[in-house]
């Protein structure tokens, strides 16, 4: 796997290599030594640490409240056929609205910075309650005649199978939810002109036409949602081993 990953890799350089020879101007087509000069001077200047952090805090708060806002609703959902009726026809038309719509609504309402964190909340939230809904959906129907005849309370439910039942769920949604918001976090800072983020950087560099600067901070954005990705892995890798040894 790893030699065909840098094979691959290799190609996609040539290829941009030869890309840049053809067009003979950096400014369209930087090329691949030119970005990775931009990329380690990038690595030695404060901006970079700064920027990243920014935008994380920002993709990570909206993330955090999108999921537990899904959370306590999907659990409202499953006590309450009335409310998932109300709710469902939300997450439907929710699901319609294309992301550009959410970021100029969120700019026109809440301004430049607190707009990239509503609208990762807003992009992600019908994401997570589907997720959610879902699982709990899925429980066999003879587990659920049994809770009817040995009726336990809603937190005991909570504590003993709604919440370990849902953790998987969590994991997979939040893996894609995570780098989705990344991605659609840092469009909400180019188009708001937010303070110090890595879409700042972006608009900046588009601004002073230093193509290396903007295949630079592409290349930063690739590496971290590979980061996430791979931290999300991990973390569903353990929780099945642990499944595994618990049954066994």
């Amino acid at each position: 796997m790893k030699k065909e990953y840098l094979l691959t890799c290799m190609v996609l350089i040539l290829l941009w290599g030869s890309a840049a020879a053809y067009a003979g101007n950096d400014i369209l087509i930087p090329y691949p030594h030119q970005t990775l000069i931009c990329l380690v001077q990038l690595f030695a200047e404060p901006v970079l640490y700064v920027s990243v952090f920014r935008t994380l805090l920002r993709v990570i708060a909206g993330t955090a409240l999108s999921l537990v806002t899904a959370l306590a609703v999907s659990l409202l959902c499953n006590e309450s056929v009335r409310f998932r009726n109300y709710i469902e026809p939300v997450l439907s038309l929710a699901k319609t609205i294309p992301n550009i719509s959410y970021i100029i609504i969120a700019l026109v309402w809440l301004g430049s910075e607190g707009a990239v964190t509503a609208v990762i909340f807003m992009i992600l939230f019908p994401m997570f309650v589907n997720g959610f809904l879902n699982t709990l959906d899925d429980e066999p129907l003879s587990l659920r005649q049994a809770e009817a005849v040995y009726a336990e309370t809603f937190a005991a439910r909570l504590r003993m199978k709604l919440i370990p039942q849902l953790i998987p769920e969590m994991l997979r949604t939040g893996k894609t939810a995570l780098s989705m918001g990344f991605k659609v976090g840092v469009m909400a800072e180019i188009l708001g002109s937010a303070g110090a983020g890595i879409g700042r950087q972006l608009a900046y560099s588009r601004i002073t036409l230093n193509t290396a600067g903007i295949f630079a901070w592409t290349i930063i954005m690739i590496l971290i949602t590979q980061c996430i990705d791979h931290l999300f892995d991990k973390m569903l890798d353990k929780l099945t081993e642990e499944e595994t040894g618990w049954k066994s």
